[in-house]
């Protein structure tokens, strides 16, 4: 990638290119220089610019390696699932645990629910008892 000379935006592609003759003979598999024609897509001035020829680097790797890898990152994974296995049973009992202890406060809830309904019921006889006793001519304002 250049960058066009007047306004110093990068363009990617030139829109022709032509090999560079060289005074010496090229070695085996060394790539001729190239230039090319550029055109900017910003100003549409046209200029001209060496143009960077990127070779493909191939990776040769072993079929030995890869196996290892492979074997490395299966027993990564298994080791990830053995951990998530002890986790899911972790939050499973502390779920049953947490159920139990929710039971229980519900049954204690429900007790003194009974027990406020049974004094509220008393108050109110004592209280219905208490007007009876001071008859209907006086009120309690």
């Amino acid at each position: 990638m250049v960058n066009c000379p007047r306004c110093g935006t990068a363009v990617e592609a030139p829109v022709k290119t032509w090999a560079i003759p060289s005074r010496r003979p090229l070695k085996e598999g060394e790539e001729p220089r190239l230039a090319g024609i550029f055109e900017c897509p910003k100003c549409e001035v046209r200029f001209r610019a060496a143009v960077m020829v990127r070779t493909k680097t191939v990776e040769t790797t072993n079929v030995k390696n890869m196996v290892d890898k492979i074997k490395n990152i299966k027993g990564g994974l298994m080791q990830t699932l053995i951990n998530l296995r002890e986790k899911i049973n972790t939050l499973e009992t502390e779920r049953a645990n947490l159920m139990v202890e929710i039971e229980e406060l519900r049954m204690v809830a429900e007790a003194r629910v009974t027990a406020l309904e049974n004094e509220v019921g008393t108050l109110r006889n004592d209280a219905k008892s208490l007007r009876d006793l001071l008859g209907p001519e006086e009120k309690v304002e």
